[in-house]
């Protein structure tokens, strides 16, 4: 029997102790639950009732402002996975605030501040943050990509390929360097496909029409496919690989080379 009422008494005594938590602590203890459960903005949430509560005891809990602190990053990298990039970019500046030195040394957070800008098409806030995170180390080689991309979108091909050109150099053993090579070589073969589509029609133009007519046509077609040449070179130069510009410069030369011989025969 005093068994039994030893038991009742302390079960009496911990659901007492329990309804007399103050405000701010069960807020604590309520943030902690969230944070174990990964809901980082609830635990924010109730972090933020508890630090600003005044109460006991909170203004020497660093261990709460650090769990409230990283939160921030925490909860933001989860809004990137589920592509909500206002409130990942939210987020994230707000864990800039109050991370101090530390935040301002990591790179990704500078660089997931520009993913999340550049899709939201804020794109001088994502050239300066990807720079950043180039600037400390952090996935220079994706970095490049990015910014030749806002480039790119903005109908700035030259200074694409300028950023393109460095960062071929610069991260050559980089496993991305396949796709910095397809960026800079598309725009390479669309610049080449003019003159060589020019030269083409011309070609097809002189094999139907008289003899002076081939002649006259086939010395345009021949200019054009020249100036087709250094440009599907250029692109062998960065991609040797590429059977498109292979092809394409095989066909200009051998072009060249057949209304030359032709030119020849015709004076003998």
């Amino acid at each position: 029997m005093k068994k039994y009422l030893f038991i009742v008494m302390f079960l009496f005594s911990v659901s007492s102790f329990a309804q007399e938590l103050s405000e701010g602590l069960k807020a604590k203890n309520d943030g902690n639950e969230a944070y174990r459960n990964k809901n980082y903005v609830e635990a924010i949430k109730q972090w933020d009732k508890y630090l600003g509560s005044g109460e006991e005891g909170v203004a020497t809990d660093e261990n709460t402002k650090n769990l409230y602190n990283n939160s921030y990053k925490y909860a933001a990298n989860e809004f990137l996975k589920t592509k909500d990039y206002q409130s990942a970019l939210t987020y994230l500046e707000k864990f800039l605030t109050l991370g101090g030195e530390e935040a301002a040394k990591d790179g990704s957070n500078f660089f997931n501040i520009a993913l999340a800008s550049s899709k939201l098409d804020k794109n001088d806030v994502a050239l300066l943050n990807f720079q950043k995170s180039i600037d400390l180390g952090y996935k220079p080689d994706v970095c490049t990509i990015y910014i030749a991309s806002i480039y790119k979108d903005a109908g700035n091909d030259a200074k694409m390929e300028e950023i393109l050109k460095a960062g071929i150099v610069k991260y050559a053993d980089s496993n991305n360097l396949p796709k910095m090579l397809k960026m800079l070589t598309v725009p390479l073969l669309k610049d080449a496909s003019v003159p060589f589509n020019a030269a083409n029609e011309l070609a097809k133009k002189a094999s139907t029409g008289t003899p002076e007519e081939y002649m006259k046509n086939m010395e345009l077609a021949s200019v054009k496919f020249q100036e087709a040449i250094p440009i599907f070179e250029n692109v062998l130069k960065y991609d040797a690989s590429n059977e498109q510009a292979t092809t394409y410069l095989k066909a200009c030369k051998d072009n060249i080379a057949a209304f030359n011989e032709y030119k020849a025969n015709t004076k003998k």
